[in-house]
C-alpha cells in the first residue's frame, strides 16, 4: 500500500508542512498612513471549533486531519465555500461516535489496542515519508535521457501491430436455443437482398443501419476502426487482412452469422518512434522510478533496523471441515449461452 502511493504521500508531506490557507485577499491601494501593527492572534491549538462532551476541537485539531488528507481533497476544502465549516462537522460527528464509545469501554479492547498500534505505525510512516519528501522527490525526477532509455529497453511495448478499418453489416443466424434470429435460409435470403441494393448503387453505410445485427456498430454505419484484426473471430480477421480495399467481398460465415465485409484501409504493423511514444514511456520510466526509489529505502532502513518475514510453523491439528451440505435431488438446468450476441469481436 504504502509502495503504491509513495508520490503521492511525498507530495502530501510537502503539503503538509504548511498549514492550509484561506484564498488571498483582492489587493488594495496602498494607504496614505501606515496601518498600526496588529497584535499576534491566538494559536491554532486556542482556538476552538467544536465541543463534543466537553472535549475541543480544536484548529490545531483541523490542521492535524487536514495534512492526512490526499491533495484533491484538500483542495476541494480550501476552494469549495464553507469546505472547511463541512470538514470540522464531520470531525465533530466522528468525535461524537467516539465518545460513546469511550463509554462503553470500546477502547480497552485487545481488538482496538491492535488497531491504534497498527494505526500509529500507519501515521508514523507518513511523518517520515513528509520528513523526506524534498530529498526522494528529487530522486523521482526522470530526464529526457531516462525516458529515451526506457523506450530503447522496452521497444517490444512500443510495436503496433497489424491494424484494419473495416465496415460491415451482420446478418445473424438462430442460435441453438434461442428465440432471435433467422434460419439460415433467411439469413441467405436477406444477404442476397443487400447485395441487390448495393449493385443498385445503395451506400455500404446506409444498409449497415438498416440491416445489421451488431448492435457495436450499427449506428455508425457498420465502422470499426484501426482494430487489430486478431483481436476478431478468425473468420472476420482473414478476410479484414486479405480482402481488396474499398470493395464487399463473398459473405462470410462465422458463429454470429454471415458478415458483408468492406475493408476501408490497412496499416501495416510498425514500431512506433520514440517521439510519437514519449507520453507513455515517460510514464513507464516515472513507475520504474518510483519502484528504483522505494526499492532503495528500504533496503537502507533494513540495514538500520533488524527486519525479517517468517512464515508460521504448519499446525498438526488438521483444518476444521465445513457442514457437509444437505443431499438434494439434482436438478437439469439448461446450460448459459457463452456465444457473445452480434459484432465481429
Amino acid at each position: 500500500m504504502l509502495r503504491a502511493s509513495l508520490i503521492s504521500l511525498i507530495a502530501l508531506g510537502v503539503v503538509a508542512q504548511e498549514p492550509a490557507k484561506a484564498p488571498a485577499a483582492p489587493a488594495q491601494a496602498a494607504a496614505p498612513v501606515p496601518a498600526p501593527a496588529q497584535a499576534p492572534g491566538p494559536k491554532p491549538e486556542e482556538v476552538v471549533l467544536a465541543k463534543v462532551g466537553g472535549e475541543p476541537i480544536t484548529e490545531a485539531d483541523f490542521q492535524a486531519a487536514f495534512r492526512l488528507l490526499p491533495q484533491q481533497e484538500q483542495m476541494q476544502i480550501l476552494m469549495l465555500q464553507g469546505g472547511k465549516e463541512e470538514f470540522v462537522k464531520r470531525m465533530a460527528e466522528s468525535k461524537l461516535l467516539a465518545v460513546k464509545a469511550k463509554r462503553m469501554d470500546l477502547d480497552k479492547t485487545p481488538a482496538f489496542q491492535r488497531a491504534l498500534d497498527r494505526t500509529k505505525d500507519d501515521l508514523l510512516a507518513r511523518e517520515f515519508l513528509a520528513k523526506e519528501g524534498e530529498s526522494l522527490q528529487k530522486k523521482l525526477v526522470v530526464s529526457e535521457a531516462d525516458v529515451q532509455a526506457f523506450y530503447e529497453k522496452n521497444k517490444d511495448r512500443f510495436k503496433q501491430p497489424e491494424l484494419a478499418s473495416v465496415r460491415h453489416i451482420l446478418v445473424s443466424v438462430k442460435q441453438e436455443g434461442k428465440a432471435e434470429g433467422m434460419t439460415e435460409a433467411e439469413a441467405k435470403a436477406r444477404v442476397a437482398k443487400i447485395q441487390a441494393e448495393l449493385k443498385k448503387g445503395a451506400k455500404f453505410e446506409d444498409l449497415a443501419k438498416k440491416y445489421s445485427d451488431d448492435p457495436g456498430s450499427k449506428e455508425n454505419g457498420g465502422l470499426y476502426e484501426d482494430a487489430d484484426p486478431s483481436s476478431w473471430v478468425p473468420e472476420f480477421g482473414t478476410a479484414a487482412r486479405t480482402q481488396p480495399i474499398g470493395k464487399v467481398g463473398a459473405p462470410v460465415k462465422t458463429q454470429f452469422g454471415y458478415h458483408l465485409i468492406k475493408v476501408e484501409s490497412r496499416k501495416a504493423a510498425r514500431q512506433v518512434p520514440f517521439e510519437e511514444a514519449k507520453s507513455v514511456a515517460e510514464q513507464g520510466a516515472q513507475r520504474e522510478r518510483q519502484a528504483t526509489v522505494w526499492d532503495d529505502l528500504m533496503q537502507g532502513l533494513r540495514k538500520e533496523i533488524p527486519f525479517e518475514l517468517t512464515k508460521p510453523a504448519p499446525t498438526d491439528a488438521p483444518a476444521p471441515k465445513a457442514p457437509a451440505a444437505p443431499k438434494t435431488e439434482p436438478k437439469t438446468e439448461p446450460k448459459p449461452d457463452a456465444t457473445p450476441k452480434g459484432g465481429a469481436r
